[in-house]
């Protein structure tokens, strides 16, 4: 079989197979984009407001054509009999768009309620056979591929019904560098998590173009930025709920450092991170989502839900089309099937 990735083809190893491959990595990276926002969050808010415009310059900030990007006017309507105006208005819904080396790896939505304090991840598989404005129908990460967040903004919404304008873009660099920065991050890890950091750190080390380093023991290990990684992907020792105690290990870890630091230990940090984000959101709308997640940082580190749409509970299975995998699935299951994660059912 084929897979068409990013207008190149490569051979799997059977749909089945390689579908189980692609939801594992979304799960992967779930809890990655969360720490980088996360920490990117607390050094905009422990820089300072006053401050942060000798950094601006550092994030990468692209507008878009808010006309262009099919927004539903029509959502509230859709799902008031679930939540209040008020709440609805208080549900900061962003696209994620992670990259590795310049390809798009993973698309997700961030909902941030400030009402209850969660956040909800919904994971986009990225071969999801969809309609892509001007290009037919084809997998959901093409859109990033021919028009970068304009174009995959527009196709989450024509496809899914939602009504999303904001956007948020990522280098996984961006962890590692902070991690790095900080003198690297003490954790306990089991000697199956020591092997399999060794086996497969090399990936990590990759994308920094830096020696690679094996771990020697384990128990209390420092790990560095490509270390902690590489542990935070690991989805094959235990189950689902020690993968996301990983995450939020690391997470915590590196939040805990990072909050102890003073502003110009996170003047300096600042660069190690800012330059790895690109974003349409304005520095307003940052400083009031960090104060109100840093100010109630339990009950958001307690309250992320992570989910794939579509699933298979939205038809979703892998199909061979003219030679090709794709994701296929019923879109309108799946469309509801977002707006009851996000606003509630």
């Amino acid at each position: 079989m084929i897979d068409e990735e990013n207008g190149q083809t490569r051979k799997t190893k059977g749909g089945k197979r390689y579908q189980k491959k692609q939801k594992g990595k979304k799960g992967k990276i779930a809890g990655i984009i969360v720490a980088i926002i996360l920490i990117l969050l607390v050094i905009l808010l422990g820089v300072g407001t006053g401050m942060v415009a000798g950094k601006i310059s550092k994030i990468n900030f692209d507008k878009l054509d808010k006309g262009d990007l099919d927004v539903n006017e029509d959502l509230y309507t859709e799902v008031s009999d679930n939540v209040s105006k008020e709440e609805f208005e208080k549900i900061k819904n962003v696209a994620l768009f992670g990259i590795d080396g310049g390809r798009s790896d993973a698309i997700m939505i961030a909902s941030i309620n400030q009402v209850d304090k969660t956040i909800k991840l919904i994971s986009i598989p990225r071969d999801t056979y969809v309609s892509v404005a001007g290009h037919g129908k084809t997998k959901i990460n093409h859109a990033y591929a021919y028009g970068k967040e304009q174009l995959a903004l527009k196709t989450i919404n024509s496809n899914f019904g939602l009504n999303i304008s904001e956007y948020v873009t990522i280098n996984f660099k961006g962890l590692i560098n902070v991690i790095n920065k900080i003198g690297g991050i003490e954790l306990n890890i089991s000697k199956a998590e020591k092997d399999y950091i060794n086996e497969f750190v090399h990936e990590s080390y990759e994308l920094t173009k830096k020696p690679v380093q094996l771990l020697s023991s384990y128990g209390k290990v420092k790990l560095t930025g490509e270390q902690a990684l590489t542990h935070s992907r690991n989805r094959t020792i235990g189950n689902d709920f020690t993968r996301e105690e990983r995450q939020r290990d690391v997470l915590t870890a590196v939040m805990n450092k990072v909050s102890t630091m003073s502003i110009t230990q996170l003047w300096s940090l600042s660069d190690s991170v800012l330059s790895e984000v690109k974003t349409n959101l304005n520095v307003s709308e940052c400083m009031g989502i960090a104060s109100d997640v840093l100010g109630n940082t339990s009950s958001y580190l307690n309250n992320i839900v992570s989910k794939q749409i579509p699933s298979e509970d939205d038809g979703g299975k892998g199909d061979n089309i003219n030679g090709i995998y794709y994701y296929v699935c019923d879109l309108q299951k799946a469309s509801k099937s977002m707006k009851n994660i996000i606003y509630g059912e």
